[in-house]
């Protein structure tokens, strides 16, 4: 089982996440931006975004939104910094 330990959100709508085997990944999170729906919308202001955290290993807003680190892993870049 994959499971995010860290994430940091950053001014331009990128979360950068460390996952429990020490891979860390950044995610560009812009779509959100165009997305519509009520766990979206308040993650538009960037005050909000940036409020992401981590709980039972799954990236999450407190909206609700989150992200799979399965997601993560397929889907997110490696990256040298750490979250």
């Amino acid at each position: 089982m994959i499971k995010a330990i860290k994430v940091t959100a950053n001014d331009d709508y990128t979360i950068l996440v460390t996952l429990e085997d020490g891979r860390n990944l950044m995610m560009n999170m812009a779509f959100i931006k165009n997305s519509a729906g009520p766990v979206v919308e308040p993650l538009k202001e960037l005050g909000e975004f940036k409020k992401v955290f981590i709980r039972n290993g799954i990236v999450l807003w407190p909206t609700g939104y989150d992200i799979d680190p399965y997601y993560l892993a397929e889907h997110g870049v490696a990256s040298n910094k750490t979250a």
